[in-house]
């Protein structure tokens, strides 16, 4: 038991020191390549710490080989062609014409995922957003539009998304679907086409399709209650 502690203690104190070198990122801000190496060498740690019969120079040989392969990895990042190449590069997924539907697919994301990545960063409609970039890291960086600032008053509910109606929210708020979809024949818009279509309880409804993002308040027809 005694000689286990002490590989333990001998590993965590070269872990640490690893982490250390390799820079101060949380899990969420880490390149991929970053987040494998992670893991890989928490994988390789907990061998040697638990299984005296493998020679603790095993793991510290690991450790380090792969320390110095985040080194190279970081120097050859250096270059412009190499880190696209590595880390990829930054997306733009929405831009002044909305949501980039073919870059979103591109990352095998869904929109209902880039709005829920939308409402992290504190932004709730896509009608707020100029511009925003998914990282590298998936973070995703978020330019609103001045002009749009403070004015999303309550929380907007998905109405349809990627074509398909969003069943489980018009169940949860008990909203009339024929209602919408006579407010879409109106403005001569299939179902199919709707990226998405939002609306929130001050009836503001904010749509994209094949022509762009839209937005119009209907006249308190109590969709939201």
């Amino acid at each position: 038991m005694l000689t286990i502690f002490l590989r333990g203690l001998i590993i965590f104190g070269l872990l640490l020191v690893v982490i250390r070198l390799m820079g101060k990122r949380q899990i969420g801000e880490m390149e991929p390549f970053e987040l494998v190496i992670t893991l890989v060498i928490s994988e390789i740690a907990c061998v040697p710490m638990g299984d005296k019969n493998i020679p603790l120079t095993y793991g510290v040989v690991c450790i380090l080989t792969l320390y110095i392969v985040h080194q190279v990895i970081v120097l050859l990042s250096k270059n412009t062609k190499m880190q696209s190449i590595i880390s990829g590069k930054p997306m733009l997924v929405i831009d002044k014409s909305g949501i980039n539907v073919a870059a979103v697919k591109q990352l095998n994301m869904q929109v209902n995922d880039l709005m829920q990545s939308l409402r992290n960063t504190g932004y709730f409609s896509v009608e707020e957003i100029e511009y925003a970039l998914m990282e590298t890291n998936g973070q995703l960086s978020v330019i609103p539009k001045k002009s749009m600032e403070n004015k999303q008053k309550s929380l907007p509910v998905p109405l349809i998304l990627e074509g398909k109606w969003c069943e489980d929210e018009l169940t949860q708020h008990g909203i009339d679907r024929e209602k919408i979809g006579n407010m879409l024949f109106k403005k001569r818009v299939k179902v199919k086409d709707v990226v998405f279509l939002t609306a929130d309880q001050n009836d503001h409804f904010v749509l994209q399709d094949k022509q762009g993002v839209s937005s119009w308040d209907a006249q308190k027809e109590g969709v939201i209650k």
